[in-house]
């Protein structure tokens, strides 16, 4: 039979040892910051692209390699996700084998009654027998926060049993990252979203999404869009968002900008991007049918309006048309027969530039002002892109991040014991701990000196193990 149970038993040792689990979460840092280094779930012609055989990165490091081992989509791969997995049995096998067994001895008083064990201990001292010495000793040892138990001629305490406790909360805590990460790797959604401003929208264009992940049934509406400017640079852009439950009411409302999303049920919107899509231009009279440029009528088709007297106007809206060589830059036309008007908007501002048909400036127009032609900008229409991610275990993975700084600090609070045997004429006190054993000499020597008082010192000689101290 022990034959049988040999293999689990040499397979369990080690899952429990720490210099394996050390080497596994060495692996899961190692893989996980090539994914970070190596872009995640994009197209086969990217890694091509990007990674071509022909001049391998490293000498080796190319597309073929990349997607053979799953680089490009490293959290899903079943290597990832069985280190991960690993780590877990690792982490919940030392914690039921270790920890917890450890943590319930801690609370178990035990007495020593013999001189030798005293004197191993790393402070200890004999004392000599006087009235009440016990109970005064009792009661200075509850004063410095010691669980006291007493028996008879003896005394037990332990006081710091947090510091015992920590380190399963520290293995809680990874287990709720793994899990947090784990899961996360199989539920998630990125989509992006470019909408009109006014415009409502839905979540439609994934460009990142889980096998197990559904399209979360969220609409939205985007209220406004401004940019803001400082000495002629863009400082942050802003959107003003609402969301809508199915019938179109307004359950939340928020401006976002850039690093500060509007959150909803595990879904972030982010403010990613923004663009000029169009201007609203109000004519007003003698605008004829046999001005319109006939080369440009597909591009005009219902740009101006045929016919319209003095007193009439008009708004129509038409596009605008990014410059190649300039991002935040666009143009757009007004074509007539006899001239043939370009404007020219650089950035999100109020004003644009206006060019006759041989390119040469003409004037620069305010938004909002009449020109000569009896035509006026009233509106720039702009779009604001939004970066939409859903993860539900985002919060668990806060969580277990959270806990885990805590529990990290509160276990190096040391753990301290504290013995004390009366026997005939003589009575031995010893005290030891797994660290902070500077603070428990200071501690040791003042309880002593707080003694003199009660007792007569036997022997001045005072026995340290330990030959840091």
């Amino acid at each position: 039979m022990k034959k049988y149970f040999f293999p689990f038993k040499k397979i369990f040792s080690y899952l429990t040892d720490l210099k394996f689990a050390l080497l596994i979460l060495f692996l899961i840092a190692g893989t996980s910051s090539l994914g970070s280094i190596i872009e995640q779930d994009e197209t086969i012609e990217y890694y091509q692209n990007t990674y071509p055989s022909v001049s391998p990165l490293y000498g080796f490091v190319d597309w073929k390699w990349i997607t053979f081992w799953g680089f490009d989509h490293l959290y899903q791969t079943w290597w990832f996700v069985s280190l991960l997995l690993l780590l877990s049995v690792c982490l919940i096998s030392c914690t039921l084998t270790r920890q917890f067994p450890l943590y319930w001895n801690s609370k178990e008083f035990f007495f020593q009654k013999q001189k030798t064990s005293f004197l191993k201990s790393p402070f200890s001292v004999s004392l000599e027998n006087r009235f009440y010495t016990q109970e005064v000793l009792l009661t200075k040892l509850q004063d410095l926060g010691f669980h006291m138990y007493q028996r008879k001629n003896g005394l037990y305490g332990y006081k710091g049993l947090i510091g015992r406790i920590s380190p399963i909360l520290v293995h809680l805590s990874l287990l709720f990252v793994l899990g947090g990460a784990l899961v996360g790797a199989f539920q998630n959604l990125k989509a992006q979203e470019v909408v009109a401003k006014g415009e409502i929208f839905h979540i439609q264009n994934p460009i990142q999404i889980g096998p197990l992940t559904s399209l979360p049934t969220v609409s939205g509406r985007v209220n406004d869009f401004w940019v803001e400017y400082e000495k002629s640079r863009i400082h942050q852009f802003y959107s003003n968002l609402s969301l809508l439950d199915p019938v179109g009411k307004e359950m939340k409302e928020q401006t976002i900008s850039v690093n500060n999303p509007l959150r909803y049920q595990a879904v972030d919107f982010y403010q990613s991007d923004w663009n000029l899509i169009g201007i609203r231009i109000e004519f007003q009279g003698d605008r004829l049918r046999n001005r319109i440029d006939p080369t440009r009528e597909e591009i005009t088709k219902n740009i101006v309006p045929t016919l319209l007297t003095d007193s009439e106007t008009v708004v129509q809206e038409i596009p605008l048309f990014s410059l190649p060589k300039s991002t935040k830059s666009w143009i757009t036309w007004i074509p007539q027969e006899k001239n043939n008007w370009t404007l020219v908007f650089d950035q999100f501002q109020n004003v644009f530039l206006v060019y006759d048909a041989k390119g040469q400036l003409m004037r620069i127009q305010n938004i909002g002002e009449w020109a000569k032609e009896n035509f006026r900008v009233t509106e720039i229409v702009s779009s604001t892109g939004l970066l939409i991610k859903y993860d539900p275990t985002i919060g668990i993975i806060y969580f277990g991040f959270g806990l885990l700084m805590i529990t990290a600090c509160l276990s190096y609070l040391p753990y301290t014991q504290i013995w004390f045997w009366k026997e005939g004429t003589q009575s031995f006190l010893s005290a030891s701990t797994n660290r902070g054993k500077i603070q428990l000499e200071i501690e040791f020597e003042n309880l002593l000196r707080s003694l003199e008082n009660f007792v007569f010192l036997v022997s001045s000689q005072r026995f340290k193990k330990d030959s840091e101290f």
